[in-house]
């Protein structure tokens, strides 16, 4: 049991890292963007509108499924295929929130939270739709994706408890929500405290991203 979860945690969190949205751009519509380019779904909306979104999404819909169908298979033998679903949910945000130092030298959060999200489609349904739910409700009416991440990661343990009700369940939906909340962590220090993380470890501005007028003919 103790391989089948190294197992689950070595290949969700190598899912994790796939750069979807940059594979999409760049070999799907062969976007001349450059190799260390951040790439993401609003990206994939300013060039290609929701033809891009929508390739990408389907992408991350089959990534998803493959996560989650690793997790559950690899215990199912030892009788627990909902917590290896679990378990390759948290290994996938752990990987969203710490990619490693060759991916990412600077260990910033990815913050595609599609991804996850469709990861925990498959994983309770139920969970997914309250969970999505509120963080669009949150999302409209103060605009801000701090309180957006904040409000489903605080649903997440709140809600398995109410609809599964086992500890080990509701504890790793608590750490699912903890790596959740460090996602956006200098996002969510700076508005209920005023600082985050140090300068080097945040992401560069949106500025300095590729435009999608930079390379329009």
């Amino acid at each position: 049991m103790v391989l089948s979860v190294f197992l689950i945690a070595v290949a969700s969190y190598a899912l994790s890292l796939l750069d979807v949205c940059g594979y999409v751009s760049r070999f799907a519509f062969k976007d001349p963007v450059p190799a260390d380019a951040r790439v993401d779904y609003f990206f994939l909306y300013r060039r290609h509108k929701w033809m891009g979104v929508g390739y990408a999404m389907v992408a991350d819909l089959l990534r998803a499924l493959i996560t989650v169908l690793i997790g559950g298979m690899l215990l199912k033998g030892a009788g627990f295929p909902s917590i290896g679903k679990l378990l390759a949910l948290l290994f996938s945000l752990i990987g969203q929130a710490m990619p490693l130092l060759p991916l990412d030298r600077h260990l910033t959060s990815k913050r595609e939270l599609i991804f996850p999200a469709l990861t925990l489609l498959f994983v309770d349904w139920r969970l997914f739709l309250v969970c999505v739910a509120l963080a669009v409700l949150v999302m409209a009416l103060t605009g801000n994706r701090a309180l957006m991440a904040a409000a489903a990661a605080v649903a997440m343990p709140l809600f398995t408890l109410i609809f599964r009700g086992w500890w080990l369940k509701v504890f790793l939906a608590a750490a699912c929500a903890a790596a959740l909340i460090y996602c956006y962590w200098d996002e969510i220090a700076e508005l209920f405290m005023g600082k985050g993380r140090k300068s080097g470890s945040r992401r560069p501005p949106r500025g300095s991203e590729p435009k999608s007028g930079d390379d329009e003919e």
